[in-house]
């Protein structure tokens, strides 16, 4: 199943995104929200995660996913400054 949630960034890092895709942290995780707007960032991308497994905990599962893995450019649509 294909789940589309979101990603803040800054503006500065769409060139980079859009070339290599969102590269996981040191432990292996992408972090997302199903929340548009947390204000971490200027820039809204909408991605779908593809079949990459997603963790969310029961006291921030409202705002925070981990995405266990990347998230190719294809994947990965520009919504908006935010």
């Amino acid at each position: 199943m294909i789940i589309k949630l979101f990603h803040q960034t800054k503006s500065e890092n769409i060139e980079s995104i859009m070339k290599d895709g969102l590269i996981p942290n040191g432990m292996g995780v992408v972090y997302l929200s199903p929340c548009n707007n947390l204000g971490f960032g200027d820039m809204l991308l909408e991605v779908e995660t593809g079949n990459n497994r997603l963790t969310a905990f029961d006291d921030c599962k409202k705002w925070e996913v981990l995405c266990w893995g990347s998230i190719k450019p294809q994947d990965i649509k520009i919504c908006q400054g935010v």
